[in-house]
């Protein structure tokens, strides 16, 4: 028993440690958004036309009690003659994080009445990217959405 407690001492820090950090205020790139979708994305052009109206506002705060705040501010969209306003809300969200690597975190939790799980993709220590959409969806839209800190 104690090899096994002095095993795990030194490879949970290790695990622990490989983790990208996530605890800080990230910002939707719209930047991003466009140029990696312009080129990759599988979308008609409507999709993309609501799309690029409405990506670059969301703000999202990890905190250390594994809590995320999700803000979004009103947002004008425009389709074709009709223009519409999506108001602003703010989503308090708590998730648990089933794993990670040195560039990767899955997260589950709560939204919309469902159990959702997401995996944040890190470029380096201050951008990320997930996959858009569900997998009730086709799966082959292959949109990413970019968030970059604060």
């Amino acid at each position: 028993m104690k090899k096994l407690i002095l095993c795990l001492s030194v490879v949970l820090p290790n695990i622990a440690m490989s983790c990208p950090t996530l605890t800080g205020t990230w910002t939707s790139s719209s930047e991003k958004f466009e140029s990696f979708n312009k080129k990759w994305a599988n979308v008609n052009g409507n999709a993309w036309a609501f799309m690029t109206q409405t990506q670059g506002k969301e703000v999202i705060t990890f905190n250390n009690k594994q809590e995320m705040r999700i803000n979004t501010p009103d947002i004008e969209i425009t389709m074709g003659e009709k223009t519409m306003t999506m108001p602003a809300k703010e989503e308090r969200i708590n998730y648990s994080i089933l794993g990670c690597t040195d560039s990767s975190i899955v997260l589950q939790f709560e939204r919309y009445g469902k159990t959702q799980i997401s995996q944040l993709h890190f470029e380096n220590e201050t951008t990320y990217w997930e996959y858009m959409g569900n997998s009730q969806n086709d799966g082959n839209s292959h949109i990413r959405e970019y968030y970059t800190k604060r």
